[in-house]
């Protein structure tokens, strides 16, 4: 019997780009093995060792940008221009790691009582499983991989089944940066082996970013397992637009939230709630400019709009947007399936979009803006907090100590003025409620799979 095989399909064609052959049980064995060897190896590198293989991560992922954002593009059709930010984005979280590892591993002393040392310390515990989705292929896997892999954790990545490629090019980019085999491991198999990884010995802990449903299968196997888990799950992040925000400013700050890679992203601003003054010009203004946003070849440097990443998930979305209208959405602009080969869907302006509403309460994964009306902040701020989810708000408005008091007041793990939420390095990454919990990136990404030993020695 032939072993299965993870097939990528170009979203924006149809053409099968390639297929790339799944693990039987004997070759996952051989995997997990291959990780105990490492471990026990990586665990006692010297940090400068793990730093300068860091540093050559980093290196390696800049100066592979374009092969890379390529192979996204063509794997689940991000636009190439936003496929390179992507890339800048994965090598500045990698050079955080490398740059402050010392000082994230020094020891912190404590004055006790009794004592004539005491101290904290940070030791590796094993290989951390990695379940990683397909929208941003290289930032998420090193999101996860690069603080365990400065900590001396080797890693374990099970990516999503529709990029083989992404997965096998970013492998080789750890390997040749130092992180060989077993240290770093890409395991090309099903969401069914998932669960006998989670409880080998040799796994530590287990992260994963993707739907509800999976983090809730996921954490109710890691505590069975007793151990610890991140999850970064969904998002219908608001996006507040105070009364005395600049329209134009506004729109385009909607536009960029919600409409980058082509809408599916947990973080982008999903619902945008406006302030009743403002919502008649930041309406037109907002279904004027996405009329004309440019959608076509993800390679082509002026696509703003390319492909979603599968049929199945466009066919969906587009029953959402159905299921929106006939609760009481108007449909302003979009809302059909594009005429072509491929997973194209319209970029589409919902209005008259309240609580109850599929466009209010579910989170619509593409190319699909709510437009939502609030009598004043205040309603604002109720509005936006009505959602079982926290992953990350926006406030846009002119007076930025007032946008800042509405942006503070909001349930969620990452609040922005002016901006859509955005990663950086320095910042850690994460939401509340049904978004989640546990935290990636900055200071508050290392140690999630770590051991936080005490360290006491008596008078």
């Amino acid at each position: 019997m032939s072993r299965k095989t993870l097939t990528a399909v170009n979203p924006a064609n149809d053409q099968v780009l390639g297929e790339h052959e799944m693990l039987d049980d004997a070759g996952l064995a051989e995997k997990m093995n291959q990780a105990r060897e490492g471990y026990a190896e990586f665990r006692h590198l010297p940090v400068a060792d793990r730093q300068r293989r860091l540093t050559a991560l980093a290196d390696l992922i800049d100066q592979h940008q374009r092969e890379m954002a390529e192979i996204i593009a063509h794997e689940m059709g991000k636009p190439f221009h936003q496929g390179i930010a992507e890339t800048q984005i994965s090598s500045a979280i990698v050079r955080f790691y490398a740059d402050n590892l010392e000082s994230l591993l020094k020891p912190q002393p404590r004055q006790v009582e009794g004592a004539q040392k005491a101290e904290i310390v940070h030791d590796p515990m094993g290989a951390v499983l990695g379940v990683m989705p397909w929208n941003y292929p290289l930032y998420q896997v090193v999101r996860f991989a690069a603080p365990n892999l400065a900590g001396g954790n080797v890693c374990l990545l099970k990516h999503a089944s529709n990029v083989p490629g992404c997965a096998k090019f970013i492998t080789k980019l750890f390997h040749d940066a130092g992180f060989k085999e077993g240290t770093f491991t890409w395991l090309p198999i099903g969401s069914d082996k998932v669960e006998g990884i989670i409880h080998d010995p040799l796994v530590c802990g287990v992260t994963l970013t993707g739907s509800e449903d999976a983090g809730r299968a996921v954490a109710k196997i890691a505590g069975e397992a007793i151990k610890p888990s991140v999850l970064e799950l969904g998002g219908i992040d608001p996006l507040i637009v105070l009364d005395d925000a600049d329209v134009d400013k506004a729109v385009e700050l909607a536009v960029n939230g919600r409409f980058d890679n082509t809408g599916q992203s947990c973080a982008a601003s999903k619902r945008l709630i406006v302030e009743r003054p403002m919502l008649e010009r930041f309406t037109e203004k907002l279904i004027d400019r996405v009329q004309k946003m440019r959608i076509g070849d993800p390679m082509d440097g002026d696509t703003e709009i390319g492909p979603m990443s599968r049929k199945d998930l466009r066919d969906d979305l587009h029953d959402q947007v159905q299921r929106a209208i006939k609760h009481g959405a108007q449909l302003e602009t979009g809302g059909e399936v594009l005429d072509r080969p491929g997973a194209w869907y319209a970029p589409t302006v919902l209005t008259n979009v309240a609580p109850g509403n599929p466009a209010f309460d579910e989170e619509l994964f593409g190319p699909v803006a709510s437009v939502i009306v609030a009598d004043d902040a205040e309603h604002a701020i109720e509005l936006a907090n009505n959602c079982r989810y926290g992953l990350g708000g926006t406030v846009v408005g002119q007076d930025v100590k007032r946008a800042e008091q509405v942006a503070r007041r909001l349930e969620v793990g990452m609040s922005f003025v002016n901006r859509p939420t955005t990663p950086f390095a320095e910042l850690p990454f994460g939401g509340v409620k049904e978004s989640g919990y546990g935290r990636e990136q900055s200071e508050y990404g290392f140690g999630a799979f770590l051991n936080v030993r005490t360290v006491y020695i008596a008078e």
